[in-house]
């Protein structure tokens, strides 16, 4: 630890401790204090910064964040650039895909009203 440090009191439900009990000996986490510390860094460092932002975490398995890490060598893009690139793909491609849908629905309604109009029981 580094510097001086303060004790605070904080009120946790029998609960929360117990998930916090649950993770100690994970990744370096040695105590309660250490697993705290770490939350609460991560909350004051990863807090979105500009009004209307917001963060959004993900649960990463080994295998992906294995191949985040060799992108990264490879690209050099960091594994937050790399979900905005998918993500902002991703809404692209939604986009696109609800314009052909769209297009397809316009195209057959039309050929139904013209199909229609055709037919001479139809009366304008």
């Amino acid at each position: 630890m580094s510097g001086n440090s303060n004790l605070i009191s904080l009120r946790l439900s029998d609960d929360e401790l117990a998930s916090i009990d649950q993770r100690i000996g994970l990744e370096g986490i040695r105590n309660r204090s250490d697993l705290l510390r770490r939350a609460l860094g991560s909350y004051l460092t990863d807090s979105p910064e500009l009004p209307g932002q917001e963060r959004v975490n993900l649960v990463l398995g080994a295998g992906v964040r294995k191949q985040l890490r060799l992108l990264y060598q490879i690209t050099g893009n960091d594994q937050n650039s790399i979900i905005k690139i998918a993500l902002h793909d991703y809404l692209n491609k939604s986009v696109e895909q609800i314009d052909d849908l769209t297009a397809k629905l316009e195209e057959r309604a039309q050929n139904a009203v013209d199909d229609i109009s055709k037919h001479r029981s139809y009366k304008s």
